[in-house]
């Protein structure tokens, strides 16, 4: 008995003695290490026992100290009397049974007071993943129990221990149990703890280890095969007592929802089921025989493998949904917002900058992506706004800077910027400037006076601008009442498709014929891109001639136009301009029109609508009407195309080409799209027994608003309608060169929902740019069959239109067909889908759902055409 004292003497005072430093890891570690070389020189079992003990002991002390420091103390009193139990069952079961390996099932108590241990460490988390994480954990358990028990059950027969058949068929769950735990801990940790959960799921995994091996080692007798159970077990105290170490409070958790899923809490449970079902089968063909508890297992895992799958795809669905919504509204906030914001890297290069930086600067957004800011800003404040910039302190109190900034047509903006440095945000990572435009606000007295006069003149042709031309019509008012004068406004369009310098070059040139042709008194004026005023002294019939002469100098490729307006004394600037625009408007390309009461009535009719517009929808005067799309095929309708009606109490029916620009000048194009949006899903959902699709159409504003993907998700929501059954229309110039709008569309197109080209062949397209578009339908337009019966061209680009949605793998719907000779033409060419008023017109709600669509050609039609 003398030479059990050696090895117990010093650990037990190791296990007992102050712990040293803050951790007591070195003691652990240094029992551990002692418990394995008991193990390894084969000691007798009492003193392998009192190892296992002061192990234990050890761990549990450690434990016990730290809690107080942890998130979740309590957890790690768990853990401390689960280490207590598994030492003493382990020195007191195999001095019961002699056989060592039986430690086993006194250790089995242990591991189950560890997974209590697990769910108490575990914060609750009010969120998602609680289902994914239930379906896994379930996945494990019926794996590791399949796996296990395929490894321990041939040994269940070997001798006739009771105790070894127990064994069997316990240690397998508590196994499975113990690691689920872990498993469950780590998928929802906090990301401040995931490297605790990490170590915790080496810990069971070494304990499971540990308690198969036991089992197989007791089985088998096999004393080399247990040798290594306490070093294992000494791995797993020092990994856990690390644990508890690392388990500190380390501020806030964050969204909850946000918690990530570490990689090994989602991969070890399909690993696992693809070890037992590896097993399984290897077992089941050398035997030649199937285990019956194993084959239900082996069922019910397949079957969590399945309902796991179908769990994780609803939450990716949904958080798809809710990730466009959030992107729709932030997306919104900075697109609305009428102060740009522009983020910057470190080497102050822009990176984003919003929509907003178009009214301010006249620059699209991707035009300054990627520009350092020396190439914007004037070059004598660019030194102190790149000081402010380096100086900003990350998080600090954001500095306001001012600066001139160039505009895209030359002249200079006076900005003053906010900048906050949010480089340490790993959101971010960048400067933050929130920019508003204070030209002449006196935000800098210094600069101001250069600005004015650059503010009044037009840096292109050095003509006075549209602010030095209401400042001189304001002056006329004062200095020269009762004498003749009118205002001339001459537009030139075609200048509007040139690029930036070759346009400049020409508006020099237009500005220097146009001067010649001015008398003494008259005074010209350039008020924006492609519109040029002319101050004339003398009566309207005088500044009329004058006009004309213009229009004439112009030249008709440029589509010139003028409108011509008096002004009396009680005409304030701003109305005058506007009777002048309303004129030019009123004239066609190369003529001269005069304001007078018909344009005046046109204007009243155009406010009177803009302002009942508004409140149409509220009092029901918009409705829906649905026009078929036929295969010709199938025979049968395929598609409705939704279309909006607007019945004015006075003017009657009102055209949507007069209202919907109208609604297009405001944000009422956004709620309208939304209405038109979930009525047409409703009424076309509410059909029984029919596949039929719907097509919407999409305005401008509606698609680059941000809030297209929450608009067309809570359409379907609430109206059940399945996502392959509506397609969205839109036209070619909304697909062009816009990124964000291609993201959105294809996320849209990754639920279900199908995009069709409208007016397609409008001069947009192009066949590269078009493979790269997320699109599923073209829709060829009315401008080519105009004449087609008779035009052999047309025909051929109607074959030709035909045949590129073919390359494309597209199929091409014809819209605007009104003739019977026309639909049996494109037919023959080979046409398959048509839409127009040779096949049906729009048909009511309620002639929708009473059925009785076309199925077809007209009968009419339907004679082979001559060729």
């Amino acid at each position: 008995m003398t030479s059990a004292r050696v090895p117990l003497g010093p650990a037990a005072a190791l296990a007992f003695r102050p712990l040293r430093g803050r951790t007591g890891l070195p003691a652990v570690a240094w029992i551990a290490v002692l418990s394995a070389a008991v193990s390894v020189v084969g000691a007798p079992a009492h003193v392998a026992g009192a190892a296992d003990v002061v192990l234990g002991l050890t761990t549990a002390t450690v434990l016990l100290t730290r809690a107080g420091r942890t998130v979740v103390p309590s957890g790690w009193r768990w853990f401390a009397a689960a280490a207590v139990v598994t030492g003493a069952a382990s020195a007191g079961v195999p001095l019961i049974t002699g056989v060592p390996a039986s430690a086993v099932l006194g250790g089995g108590l242990g591991h189950l007071l560890t997974v209590v241990a697990l769910l108490r460490l575990r914060e609750r988390s009010p969120g998602g993943g609680r289902a994914q994480q239930v379906t896994a954990a379930a996945l494990f358990v019926v794996a590791s129990l399949l796996a296990v028990h395929v490894v321990l059950r041939p040994i269940a027969g070997v001798g006739s221990s009771a105790a070894l058949a127990v064994a069997v068929h316990v240690v397998p769950v508590v196994v499975a149990l113990s690691t689920a735990a872990a498993l469950v801990f780590l998928g929802g940790v906090a990301p401040g703890r995931q490297r605790v959960g990490l170590l915790l799921v080496g810990v069971q995994s070494a304990l499971a280890g540990t308690g198969v091996s036991s089992v197989l080692a007791w089985g088998l007798d096999s004393p080399e095969l247990g040798a290594w159970v306490r070093p294992v077990m000494g791995l797993a105290a020092v990994l856990l007592c690390t644990a508890c170490h690392l388990d500190v409070p380390r501020g806030p958790a964050g969204d909850p929802r946000l918690w990530p899923v570490g990689a090994v809490g989602a991969l070890l449970p399909h690993a696992t089921a693809l070890v037992a079902g590896t097993l399984f089968l290897l077992q089941s063909s050398v035997t030649g025989a199937v285990d019956r508890f194993d084959l239900v297992l082996a069922i019910t895992g397949l079957l969590l493998v399945l309902v796991h799958q179908v769990v994780t795809w609803r939450a990716q669905h949904r958080l798809t949904a809710e990730l466009l919504s959030s992107q729709a509204y932030f997306r919104t906030l900075v697109r609305s917002s009428a102060d740009p914001v522009v983020i910057l890297d470190d080497r102050l290069r822009v990176t984003f900058a919003s929509k907003a930086v178009t009214d301010l600067l006249g620059h699209a957004p991707d035009d300054v992506l990627g520009r350092c800011l020396d190439e914007v800003v004037h070059r004598d404040d660019t030194g102190h706004l790149t000081d402010a910039l380096r100086g900003t302190a990350p998080g600090g109190v954001p500095a306001v800077r001012t600066a001139r900034v160039r505009h895209a047509d030359g002249s200079w903006r006076l900005l003053q910027a906010t900048v906050r440095d949010l480089r340490d945000d790993p959101d971010v990572g960048a400067f933050v400037l929130y920019c508003r435009d204070v030209t002449g606000s006196g935000a800098d007295a210094a600069s101001e006076p250069a600005l004015v006069e650059l503010a009044l003149t037009d840096p292109v042709t050095g003509l006075p601008n549209r602010a030095a031309l209401v400042r001189r019509l304001a002056a006329l008012r004062l200095e020269a009442r009762g004498r003749p004068r009118a205002l001339a406004l001459l537009g030139v369009p075609g200048l509007a498709g040139r690029a930036p310098e070759d346009a400049a070059v020409a508006l020099r040139a237009l500005t220097a014929r146009l001067v010649r042709l001015l008398r003494t008194e008259d005074w010209l004026a350039r008020t924006k891109d492609g519109d040029f005023a002319v101050l004339a002294h003398g009566s309207i019939a005088d500044a009329e001639v004058l006009a004309a002469r213009l229009v004439a100098t112009a030249g008709s490729d440029l589509a010139p136009s003028a409108g011509v307006t008096a002004l009396p004394d009680d005409l304030d600037p701003g109305e005058a301009l506007r009777h002048a625009d309303l004129a030019r408007r009123a004239a066609g390309p190369g003529q001269v029109h005069r304001y007078d009461d018909a344009v005046r009535q046109q204007r009243d009719r155009r406010e009177a609508l803009r302002a009942d517009l508004a409140g149409a929808l509220d009092r029901g005067e918009l409705r829906l009407v649905f026009q078929p799309v036929v295969d010709l095929v199938l025979q049968r309708t395929v598609t409705v195309e939704a279309l909006l009606r607007w019945r004015h109490p006075v003017y009657g029916e009102v055209s949507p080409a007069e209202f919907v620009p109208l609604a297009e000048e405001s944000a009422l194009i956004t709620e309208l799209g939304r209405w038109v949006l979930h009525e047409a899903c409703t009424t076309v959902a509410a059909l029984p027994g029919t596949e039929l699709a719907v097509a919407v159409n999409v305005s401008a504003r509606q698609l680059h608003g941000g809030s297209l993907g929450a608009d067309v998700l809570a359409a379907l929501d609430a109206s059940g309608l399945p996502s392959r059954r509506l397609f969205l229309e839109l036209t070619e110039s909304m697909l062009l060169d816009d990124d964000a709008v291609i993201e959105e569309l294809e996320a849209l197109r990754q639920l279900g929902i199908r995009i069709a080209v409208d007016d397609f062949g409008t001069g947009w397209s192009s066949l590269a740019y078009l493979v790269g578009l997320p699109v599923d339908t073209l829709k060829m337009d009315r401008q080519f069959l105009a004449g087609v019966e008779h035009d052999q061209q047309r025909q051929a680009l109607c074959r030709a239109v035909l045949h590129l949605g073919a390359s494309l793998g597209l199929p091409v719907v014809v819209e605007g067909v009104e003739g019977d000779a026309e639909a049996s033409l494109l037919r023959d060419m080979g046409h398959r889908y048509l839409q127009g008023f040779a096949l049906s017109r729009p048909m009511e709600a309620a002639q929708l759902a009473a059925g009785g669509w076309p199925t077809g050609l007209p009968t009419a039609a339907v004679a082979p055409s001559p060729r």
